[in-house]
């Protein structure tokens, strides 16, 4: 790492961590730019726009606020695995255990209490913020920073995302705090390259354990060391890789080895590795993925989420889209290799060191996970990261050029802004009403007949004797609604001859099943498709013992042996 000892000029006179951080010196004709001017301007009213930034974030939370829970599922299974571990001692391996460990301290002593768990969410996503902005703070310039601030605090996205139990918030919070302690580091670094152990240990402490943390909170975030051990490295600070390593490590290894001896726990890479290497992750009899299978799955992914899900995200591509578009692709990472190479060349390591820490994580998400996942949370909690990357290039290319020219790019980052406001809106005008109902006690307002119907039964399932297990579709859900009550989620049936009604009443024998909910939620219609052989060969075997609605209903069906 070059080092200049010489004193140069600051972004601002503001402090962090009681040091002023180095900057690039601005010549006369710099100084008369559009983007210095904003600069100087958001510097001098840092902390008023921070807090409307905040403010407005917080208000948009609520405006968008879902007290319900999402048909995708996975927000209800966090929930439950965090009830199961304070009430049946279960460790919650399955997709990284530290976010149901975190709900579980407030499921011990408020129950399933969906609301107040999605309050955290809002919590989450305002600590992400705001440590974002303090880890980039006087970092890179103000025009940078406050524009993907604002874009992230009012983004439809995030702010969804914001009230909901899925981990994709809490690791947001995470990696903003990680950046913080890290960028931190790299200060006293720059002032003393040869840091010693004695000098710095409760810094690689704190980046260790935020480390450690993420990968905990998602299978994924295991890479946040891989990321940091390349920027190291990249920087030629191999004495530093092993302090990380060691700061990691001392965390990592007891944690694991105390989940081992009190719960007896798989580690939750083993739990959920297995279902990476598969090409369907709902059918093992497609078999496993090959090397080139992995190769072409990245290729797909990079498409499929950049051309896609990253400008769906921030609103410049229809949400109903489905196409992939391989221009735009290649547009983002040209974008990307154009602002990384400025980032270089002006050595700004903080952003180098997010590019990179985004990069490997990206790139992880996109070999693990199959195609058939496709969702947008995959990729958003790295978006601020990447506009954090790209407005700084655009800016710093842009820094000499005329007034008129900036302008023009300024005015292109204000419609992106504009865009965000104009979708948030659009979906709190839609959301207020069932809010509404919701909080005054309609739980299952805004749900579609068929899940209204599915909900409804599935709470009526808990006044059943605790030894009748219900067998459904998903089960993660209706235990919520039904507040903790076991269910069997039967997403699979490729184990299961399905055309054959013996076998499939040996599964549900084998699996202790009394009961199966039948129900109208476009969810593939797997439990219908192990009932038919049955009502077919054997309908005597069946008797309804409840139906919830008319139009969409459903129905719990007792299997009688």
């Amino acid at each position: 790492m070059v080092q200049n000892n010489k004193p140069q000029p600051k972004f601002s006179n503001k402090k962090v961590l009681g040091k002023k951080t180095p900057v690039q010196p601005l010549s006369k004709k710099e100084n008369a730019t559009l983007f210095n001017t904003l600069d100087k301007w958001i510097s001098g009213n840092s902390k008023m726009l921070l807090i409307i930034t905040l403010s407005v974030s917080i208000l948009f939370s609520f405006l968008l606020f879902q007290a319900r829970m999402d048909i995708g599922g996975d927000d209800s299974g966090y929930v439950l695995r965090a009830y199961d571990f304070i009430h049946k001692g279960i460790f919650p391996s399955f997709q990284g255990p530290l976010y149901p460990i975190f709900l579980s301290i407030f499921v011990s002593f408020l129950g399933i209490n969906v609301v107040f768990l999605k309050v955290l969410s809002v919590v989450s996503n305002f600590i992400s913020l705001l440590f974002l902005y303090r880890a980039f703070r006087n970092r890179i310039p103000s025009f940078t920073l406050y524009s993907v601030l604002l874009i992230t605090a009012v983004n439809s996205y995030i702010l969804t995302f914001a009230s909901e139990t899925y981990s994709e918030i809490f690791f947001m919070a995470l990696q903003s705090i990680f950046l913080f302690c890290f960028f931190n580091l790299l200060d006293k670094i720059k002032n003393n390259n040869n840091l010693t152990l004695k000098e710095s240990w409760k810094s690689w402490l704190w980046v260790g354990l935020i480390a450690f943390l993420m990968s905990a909170a998602r299978s994924v975030g295991i890479m946040t060391i891989g990321a940091l051990i390349l920027y190291l490295a990249l920087q030629k600070q191999y004495k530093y890789i092993l302090y990380a390593i060691g700061a990691f490590l001392v965390f990592y290894i007891p944690v694991n080895f105390i989940e081992k001896i009190i719960w007896h726990a798989q580690s939750q890479f083993g739990a959920q590795g297995s279902e990476y290497l598969l090409k369907n992750p709902y059918s093992t009899a497609d078999g496993y993925e090959n090397f080139n299978g992995f190769v072409m799955r990245f290729l797909q992914n990079c498409n499929l989420y950049l051309s896609k899900r990253f400008f769906q995200i921030l609103g410049l591509r229809s949400f109903d889209a489905t196409d992939t578009i391989t221009g735009l692709t290649f547009i983002f990472i040209s974008i990307f290799l154009v602002s990384i190479y400025r980032v270089i060349k002006t050595k700004n390591q903080y952003l180098l060191a997010s590019s990179v820490y985004a990069l490997c994580l990206t790139g992880i998400t996109f070999i693990l996970l199959q195609v058939q996942w496709d969702q947008p949370r995959l990729i958003m909690v790295f978006v601020p990261l990447y506009l954090l990357l790209f407005v700084y290039g655009l800016q710093d290319i842009l820094k000499r050029t005329p007034w008129g020219i900036q302008f023009l790019s300024v005015f292109a980052i204000i419609i992106i802004m504009i865009i965000q406001f104009d979708n948030t809106f659009k979906k709190a005008g839609q959301n207020l009403p069932v809010l509404g109902k919701n909080l005054h006690g309609d739980i299952y307002y805004g749900f579609s007949p068929g899940w209204t119907n599915y909900l409804k039964l599935s709470n009526w399932c808990e006044g059943l004797p605790k030894d009748s297990l219900v067998a459904c579709r998903k089960g993660p859900m209706s235990s919520v609604y039904a507040n903790g009550r076991e269910f069997l989620n039967i997403a699979k049936t490729d184990n299961i001859d399905v055309s054959n009604a013996d076998s499939v009443i040996s599964f549900f024998k084998k699996n202790h099943v009394r009961y199966i909910i039948l129900a109208n939620i476009n969810m593939g219609n797997t439990i219908e498709r192990l009932v038919a052989p049955i009502a077919q060969k054997y309908p005597q075997k069946l008797r309804v013992i409840k139906q919830e609605g008319t139009m969409d209903e459903a129905q719990l069906v007792e299997l009688l042996y």
